[in-house]
């Protein structure tokens, strides 16, 4: 009798642990998923005849870290066409623009994602309106972000070496099932033997 309520109670542990474990691997992948771009404007491709703003939304709340989120437009002449720094609200990055003579124009971005990773991506238009802006050399936020006239896909996209939400979840499920070997060895060797 007492080998079976011994039995139940390791069971309903082992029913308990990989639970835990299913949750650990399950919270892991949805953690190691970044925020992704939704939608832009100008769309990539688009063609637009005129534009003062570039407007980037994506699927949650961005971080604000200084400098983080960097919006850039390039021209046809490889000059800067943001006349401002990118503004966060939220999902949503700002940044109003000049363009300079019609042509094909790059929107080159980073993010802070909402787990702290940061994403990035560029988004080709074109522009067929009239020159309202001779662009500069560098971008005007290249001061105030610390950087200099880099593109912005060159920008580190590290996060200093801590681990991942996958990793962290793998170990936690390797613990787990170094647990459950181990209940499974203790409960071999305390059941009563048979003669």
């Amino acid at each position: 009798m007492g080998s079976r309520n011994t039995l139940r109670r390791v069971l309903a542990g082992a029913v308990v642990v990989a639970a835990a474990m299913t949750a650990a691997l399950g919270g892991a992948t949805a953690a190691s998923a970044h925020d992704s771009l939704v939608s832009s404007s100008p769309a990539e491709g688009e063609s637009v005849s005129s534009l003062s703003e570039v407007s980037l939304d994506f699927s949650a709340n961005l971080l604000g870290y200084d400098g983080g989120n960097i919006v850039i437009v390039l021209g046809p002449d490889g000059r800067h066409y943001e006349s401002e720094c990118a503004a966060l609200a939220g999902p949503n990055l700002t940044t109003a623009v000049a363009l300079g003579d019609p042509g094909d124009y790059s929107i080159e971005w980073r993010a802070v994602s909402s787990d702290g990773h940061p994403v990035s991506g560029v988004i080709p238009f074109t522009y067929t309106g009239v020159s309202t802006s001779a662009g500069s050399d560098t971008s005007v936020c290249a001061s105030a972000a610390g950087e200099t006239a880099a593109p912005v896909e060159s920008a580190p996209a590290s996060d200093g070496g801590a681990p991942s939400g996958l990793v962290i979840g793998l170990l936690a499920g390797g613990g787990v099932l170094v647990l459950v070997v181990v209940l499974i060895v203790i409960i071999v060797r305390t059941r009563p033997r048979e003669d």
